[in-house]
């Protein structure tokens, strides 16, 4: 799997306040960047925040869970929850809100596997497990929440000399007891493109990358017509907007563009550095990216290092750059051989009246939140 390294400086909020923006801090107890990188959910104007801590060993049997209020800058609640000992880094499949606010659900998808229910009132455990329903030929899994009282987890299935195999596999585990309700496996419909699985399980649908051409199919492998083509590109992955929207990016080095697609009709954005989707956020109106340069040399004598990188909010139904701030790439893999899991900084971005909050990880045991007034 692909790893990008960044060497940039690090991000002063100094540097942001004097850009007429404002922003604060928050702290991460026991947090190391370079092994685990925190999840995060948000409802209500409390972000939920869930990162493993390590030893000096670099063992880790601990999971730190916070709520923290976004308004008052008062840390609510943090428990410490056993989970699986690991040695080494950790990537989290994600962290999760229920769509009544009521439940946290957090997992790592790889060995020693874990999905962990909790209760967002008091962080407390209601359910774990330990079986994953995957298998060796199960790769590129991804875990996507909540759908109403289900839980979603999809991978790539894939085994090397038997092609016949390949396809996408889109599993629903019951939440109450976190039982297996449906396991859809569609031959011949694979993933190519080297970011995550792009499904949304509550419209049942899924993008799929073939080169520079991103096509929808539905879950029982049915193509829906939707189709995007992007012509000479680099495919650097998507993000989906919802039914027939999505923002696919390409680029290469140092320049790239960012596609907008709604029901036929495209637009591209073109920037001067290789876009990446990078966060999630709940506004719609709204998406992240890392924009990236890198030397245009092989990556074998260096290519694939980074060289500047960008955090860019993009405003989707426009198409433009909202915003803009140097930050560094942060990514983690697991020790687990060539098929761990992955697992990219993905800031938080998230409207508390007419500010957007963009609640970002960072190399130090914290999170930096900036405020801005978007366009």
């Amino acid at each position: 799997m692909r790893r990008l390294f960044n060497f940039s400086g690090v991000v002063f909020l100094a540097s942001a306040m004097c850009l007429g923006q404002s922003g604060f801090t928050i702290p991460l107890a026991s947090a190391n960047s370079a092994l685990a990188l925190p999840s995060m959910a948000v409802r209500d104007s409390v972000v939920y925040v869930a990162y493993r801590s390590f030893d000096f060993l670099r063992f880790s049997s601990q999971l730190q869970v916070l709520a923290y209020d976004l308004r008052t800058h008062k840390e609510l609640q943090h428990v410490t929850i056993s989970v699986p000992k690991v040695h080494g880094a950790r990537a989290s499949g994600g962290f999760f809100l229920s769509e009544d606010g009521q439940s946290l659900a957090y997992a790592e998808l790889h060995e020693p596997g874990l999905i962990l229910l909790l209760a967002a009132k008091n962080l407390s455990e209601i359910k774990r497990s330990n079986a994953l329903p995957f298998t060796p030929q199960d790769h590129q899994r991804l875990f996507a929440g909540f759908d109403n009282d289900q839980l979603c987890m999809a991978s790539n299935v894939f085994e090397y000399g038997n092609p016949s195999l390949e396809g996408l596999r889109f599993i629903r585990l019951q939440a109450s007891d976190l039982k297996l309700t449906s396991d859809i496996k569609v031959r011949g419909v694979a993933q190519e493109n080297p970011g995550s699985i792009v499904w949304l399980p509550r419209d049942k649908t899924t993008w799929v990358a073939r080169g520079a051409v991103w096509k929808q199919y539905n879950e029982s492998g049915q193509a829906t017509g939707q189709n995007l083509e992007h012509e000479n590109a680099i495919s650097q992955g998507a993000i989906p907007l919802g039914k027939t929207k999505l923002l696919a990016f390409y680029g290469r080095y140092a320049d790239g563009s960012v596609v907008g697609y709604d029901g036929h009709h495209s637009e591209e954005l073109k920037l001067r550095c290789s876009p990446h989707p990078y966060g999630t956020s709940t506004d719609p109106a709204y998406a992240g990216a890392m924009c990236t340069t890198q030397r245009d040399i092989l990556p074998e004598s260096g290519g694939d290092r980074i060289v500047t990188s960008e955090f860019l909010l993009l405003k989707s139904d426009e198409l433009k750059v909202a915003w803009r701030q140097k930050m560094e790439w942060l990514d983690v893999s697991d020790d687990t051989g060539t098929d761990g899991g992955y697992q990219k900084g993905s800031p938080l971005i998230y409207r508390i009246g007419s500010k957007l909050l963009i609640v970002t990880p960072s190399k130090t045991p914290s999170l930096t939140v900036y405020e801005i007034d978007p366009p």
